[in-house]
């Protein structure tokens, strides 16, 4: 097969009508052994398609066949080490080598300018060349790489959503696309989010993440940050969940119960994995950026009185944020935090 020409698939779907997949794929054919590979295509109503591919070994010899099916995030890391290892095979001696992962920094360019310039001006950076030469250990050298564009991102993003509070941009749909982007604002209790965001007929959360402790689901509810929080009765001289805010908790209470029934083993068929469990469910709304210590204190008293569902700002999430990214920055080895320093000069 000519690799760099045009290659033909015929996609066409597979009797139970849940899934496509195209012709076998020949890998190896000798007279010993024959290896085929199979793509699969699973669609998702609410995500994008999924790849997998099942991987058919035949021994002629003894007409002993093995399968074995690589889902799309196994395919993504094989990918990732291929290019990385043919890379190191294209050199002509041996010896260790810093293979940047080339995926991660074009998606970088995109979204962290910091993490570009560090990478850029470490590469042009005497004293880092002087440590190379110097035998750095090459595992915190490139621990040190990839802890900067980490770095560089998390500050991008953060100067992102800082950027448009302070603008005024109260378009839902922009902050909707930015916790899509980095879901890792929610804090380290989750591990990601889901592309599957359907829980039921006629219901479709802003969020769904996987918690780390359990691997159960939460809901993410994104409100505009123009939005009233919270209101003051003059009469009873207290504060209270305002209009859209009770809306959104009313919401997210429907969220919960249909969530819980139809996911308690699993959305079938299309995502077994995704398991909820007693979900919670965060709404994200308003601002906080001028409150007093009172109101500050009436939005923990009336969450602290609520099960299953917590209220926050847009502010505290912002908040959030730069607390997980001075964790990341301490969380460096002391000789990865030195490696760094020499990056980012």
């Amino acid at each position: 097969m000519d690799q760099d020409g045009p290659t033909y698939f015929d996609r066409r779907p597979a009797a139970s009508g849940a899934l496509s997949y195209s012709d076998r794929i020949t890998i190896r054919d000798t007279s010993q052994v024959s290896i085929e590979a199979v793509p699969y295509f699973i669609p998702h109503r609410n995500s994008e398609n999924e790849l997998s591919m099942k991987l058919i070994r035949v021994d002629k010899r003894s007409g002993e066949a093995c399968e074995i099916t690589l889902k799309d995030a196994d395919l993504q890391k094989l990918k990732q080490c291929i290019a990385q290892a043919l890379t190191v095979a294209g050199q002509e001696d041996d010896g260790q080598y810093l293979v940047l992962r080339a995926d991660e920094l074009a998606h970088t360019v995109e979204s962290s300018d910091d993490a570009v310039r560090a990478v850029g001006g470490a590469l042009d950076s005497h004293r880092f060349a002087r440590r190379v030469a110097q035998h750095v250990n090459p595992e915190a050298l490139a621990s040190a790489f990839s802890a900067v564009v980490r770095i560089g991102e998390l500050r991008a993003a953060i100067t992102e959503l800082r950027e448009n509070l302070d603008k005024g941009v109260a378009l839902e749909d922009v902050y909707q696309k930015w916790c899509d982007k980095h879901s890792w604002a929610f804090g380290n209790a989750y591990v990601a989010r889901d592309n599957w965001r359907s829980i039921g007929i006629g219901d479709q959360v802003d969020l769904l993440m996987k918690s780390t402790a359990s691997g159960f689901r939460d809901i993410f509810e994104l409100k505009r940050p123009d939005m009233e929080v919270l209101s003051f009765d003059n009469t009873h001289r207290n504060w209270y969940w305002a209009s859209q805010t009770s809306k959104a908790i009313g919401q997210c209470h429907r969220y919960l119960d249909n969530f819980h029934r139809v996911a308690e083993h699993g959305i079938q068929p299309d995502h077994p994995e995704i398991i909820a469990y007693h979900p919670r469910a965060v709404v994200v709304i308003g601002r906080s950026h001028s409150w007093d210590q009172s109101k500050i204190k009436a939005l923990h008293g009336l969450n602290s009185r609520m099960h299953g569902i917590t209220v926050m700002t847009y502010d505290q999430l912002l908040a959030r944020c730069s607390v997980l990214l001075e964790q990341v920055h301490n969380e460096q080895s002391p000789e990865t935090q030195e490696h760094s320093e020499d990056l980012s000069a």
